[in-house]
């Protein structure tokens, strides 16, 4: 309100209690100039000094009270202001105390609910401890006769946890386990293994397991007698080169791999009824189950009985046969078939007795359009002719068509097994393939068998083990 008046101008009529004493002076000071100057007007007139000087005080005071009333506004404009911001900042606390006051209501009530619940629960709980105190009193009022039986005794050995008990349970649980895990991974294998496995998945006979022969020392596959070791290093050598076989064909005459290949040599000359087989075809389903050593180390078997043997290298994508034998393969079956040779100019007298090789010969565009030409056909009725047997290596039937177009021209075909490798399907399959072309399958040679984890130890080991021992002792083995 007196900020209101003073914007108005009524300064002269605020309180006593807020208006300026230093106004009220000016003003009392003021109104006695007024009269003198009343006075010296009448007496002197208007041009006296004094009374000029008169005015000019008066004039000064007037300014003086104008720049008080001035000054007085800006006080009370400010006190205006601040007490404006004085009653927002109370109303704004005003707000924010009704509003915890409705919390503290509210939470006055629940208070006092929970602390009802306390004093509810505290008042049962009470009264269940008195039953309890009085059942336990009126149980012992009832057995008030105990005797001791018995004193109890500290045990000499802890009782639990019994070690012994719980390490034999250990021990039978991890050994259900492992024979479960042998039994799955043994149910999970699908190769062929043993010679069950081949009459099984196969329906052919097995003509010879043969034994695997890697860490043995290489010597020449050769006949009995005790200077055949030295005679197979010397053929070796002949023409200065050593034969390559990479452990394959290279056995004692009297060890178990030898042994093996005799019996494949007695299954191939007792598979057919009439006369001993001459042309011989030896495949497999897929590359690495050892048809070279098969062909190589039966060819070195029928040579042994004093029979004319040919070996025919008929792999014209990958030949292997030349370096087994350590022999140039420069001219050979691609050559002799694709140009006009003499066949005896490509055939190759080999260091072993009564024993030749027709190498591949440079490898040709159109393998199996040599194959299958009729100078072909020719060529091996000619020289069935000449040799006794004739042993010939092909590619993997999976692979190539050559073994299929080959199996139509020979007696019969030698199926080589990879154990514990070829799968089942790849033998099912190969087995497929040559029925459907009509071929004669003599059987099954199960290559690359650990004689001593297959349980063929009892058969091929112990009937050599005291030879094999004294030949190892006297080559330095």
């Amino acid at each position: 309100s007196l900020y209101e008046e003073v914007k108005a101008g009524h300064v002269t009529q605020l309180p006593e209690a807020f208006s300026d004493p230093r106004t009220a002076e000016l003003q009392k000071k003021l109104g006695e100039l007024q009269t003198q100057y009343s006075q010296f007007k009448v007496t002197f007139g208007p041009k006296n000094p004094r009374l000029m000087e008169i005015e000019e005080q008066m004039g000064a005071i007037q300014q003086q009270i104008s720049e008080s009333r001035t000054g007085l506004a800006e006080k009370l404009r400010a006190d205006y202001e601040r007490a404006v911001r004085d009653e927002t900042s109370l109303g704004a606390a005003l707000n924010v105390a009704k509003a915890e006051a409705a919390q503290q209501n509210q939470a006055a009530i629940q208070f006092n609910i929970l602390r009802q619940d306390v004093e509810t629960t505290k008042a049962l709980y009470t009264d269940f401890l008195n039953k309890t105190n009085q059942a336990r009193i009126q149980e012992h009022e009832q057995h008030n006769n105990v005797k001791m039986i018995d004193p109890p005794q500290v045990p000499a050995s802890p009782i639990a946890p019994n070690r012994l008990r719980t390490i034999l349970i250990g021990f039978l649980i991890s050994l259900v386990a492992g024979v479960g895990l042998v039994f799955s991974l043994e149910y999970l294998d699908n190769t062929i293994k043993t010679v069950e496995d081949v009459s099984r998945y196969t329906q052919l006979p097995a003509l010879s397991v043969i034994p695997a022969i890697s860490g043995r020392k290489s010597r020449l596959l050769a006949g009995p007698g005790n200077g055949k070791k030295k005679r197979g290093a010397e053929l070796a050598q002949k023409n200065g080169s050593h034969l390559k076989i990479n452990e394959l064909m290279i056995m004692d005459s009297r060890s178990s791999v030898a042994e093996a290949y005799r019996v494949l040599r007695t299954s191939v000359l007792l598979s057919s009824v009439d006369r001993p087989p001459k042309l011989i075809l030896v495949t497999s389903g897929q590359p690495g189950e050892g048809k070279t050593t098969t062909v190589v180390n039966t060819a070195i078997s029928l040579a042994q009985l004093g029979a004319s043997v040919l070996i025919i290298d008929c792999d014209l994508r990958k030949p292997s046969v030349h370096k087994a034998l350590g022999v140039d393969q420069s001219r050979g079956l691609s050559t002799y078939l694709s140009r006009s040779v003499d066949i005896d100019e490509v055939i190759q007298k080999l260091p072993i007795s009564n024993l030749s090789l027709l190498p591949c010969g440079p490898i040709p565009p159109n393998p199996s359009e040599m194959i299958s030409s009729l100078k072909m056909k020719q060529m091996l009725q000619s020289l069935t002719e000449i040799y006794d047997h004739i042993i010939i290596d092909s590619p993997p039937l999976l692979k190539v068509t050559d073994p299929v177009i080959l199996s139509t021209m020979v007696d019969g075909v030698i199926l080589v097994v990879h154990g514990g490798k070829s799968t089942r399907d790849v033998v099912r399959r190969t087995r497929q393939e040559l029925s459907v072309a009509g071929a004669k399958i003599f059987g099954v040679v199960l290559n690359n068998i650990d004689a001593h984890s297959e349980g063929y130890d009892s058969y091929y080991s112990e009937a050599y083990t005291d030879y094999e021992a004294e030949s190892a002792a006297s080559s330095g083995d």
